[in-house]
């Protein structure tokens, strides 16, 4: 989004990042980008930060700040200081850091949030509820997403979810699935991700005798071009914030199955993708078993593809941006 808002709009933009042993390559950033990193410690690390965060505020002397957390560096930053929370997480997930930032977020004389969906707005609210808090949308880059090509496959049908294995993740509901003999026989599912949850799951994948219709492929890189190369996702979390990996999919004309279920009631319509009520396998097999057609998976796929262009891209996010952060006055 940084590399879009200045591209797009007349904003230098400074990143304030923390370095670490294991650093990820973002690709090419836009020249009126600066980034400023906090060095790696093994210890001190946030009274570094700190520091840090104090001198470049003081150097830099930003306009506005927009701040994904407020206990790293960001409390030396002023307390006049014109700053933008945003809320990535509903309370539910994360309760402890909701409670700090209502302690805190008072000593702020100008500080206002951001939420990236209606349903993490709505779980702050008992937290920070005489606060101005916008929602902006996540939007993805659809220059970076590689588009499925053929709906058509000769072997079995391909699931796919991306996500961090954890249990709110609702990866053991598609597991469970596959105790139906039916859908053994016509899918395979393909899980992207790392987690505390896996030995669980793994044990989950034998008591369904389905070793070798389940595969967990551990952590990728480049996921943007991976979708492609499978023909439904799957993603049936509860609490989610957003569910970046879902737009990501829908946008690479995969079609998608959904638990009906805040915040993907309000994000997506009943013609974009597939919903299905929380822990009821039954309507999870029939929804596959309807998507055996390939034509149908390939009406939802392009339904759900232009739904989210629409709706979700990167373009749309940044001017959100733009018109919030300098747009907007106290």
């Amino acid at each position: 989004m940084a590399n879009e808002l200045s591209e797009s709009f007349p904003v230098k933009v400074t990143l304030y990042a923390w370095k670490s042993n294991d650093m990820v390559f973002w690709g090419s950033w836009n020249r009126k980008i600066k980034i400023r990193m906090v060095p790696y410690s093994r210890y001190y690390q946030k009274l570094i930060g700190q520091i840090y965060y104090f001198i470049w505020s003081k150097i830099d002397n930003p306009d506005t700040y927009l701040i994904n957390f407020i206990y790293h560096g960001e409390t030396t930053i002023s307390k006049k200081s014109k700053l933008f929370y945003v809320l990535h997480s509903p309370a539910s997930l994360i309760p402890s850091r909701y409670k700090f930032i209502k302690d805190k977020y008072k000593i702020y004389q100008n500080l206002n949030f951001i939420s990236v969906s209606d349903f993490v707005k709505n779980q702050s609210m008992s937290f920070i509820y005489d606060s101005t808090n916008f929602v902006i949308h996540h939007g993805i880059d659809f220059e970076k997403i590689v588009v499925k090509k053929k709906y058509k496959q000769k072997n079995k049908i391909k699931l796919l979810t991306v996500a961090a294995l954890e249990s709110w993740k609702g990866i053991q509901a598609v597991i469970a699935a596959f105790s139906e003999q039916s859908i053994k026989n016509n899918y395979e599912y393909f899980v992207i991700g790392e987690g505390p949850y896996r030995s669980k799951l793994k044990r989950l994948i034998k008591k369904y005798n389905a070793e070798n219709s389940i595969f967990l492929l551990g952590q990728k890189d480049n996921v943007e071009s991976l979708y492609c190369n499978y023909d439904i996702y799957c993603h049936l979390s509860e609490g989610e914030a957003f569910g970046l990996a879902i737009v990501e999919a829908m946008g690479a004309g995969l079609p998608a199955i959904l638990n009906d279920t805040q915040p993907f009631d309000i994000l997506f319509n009943d013609s974009s993708v597939l919903k299905v009520s929380t822990n009821k396998t039954h309507e999870l097999i029939n929804a596959l078993l309807r998507l055996k057609s390939a034509e149908y998976r390939q009406e939802i796929g392009e339904g759900g593809r232009g739904y989210v262009r629409n709706n979700f891209n990167i373009k749309k996010m940044a001017e959100n941006y733009f018109g919030t952060l300098f747009n907007y006055e106290n």
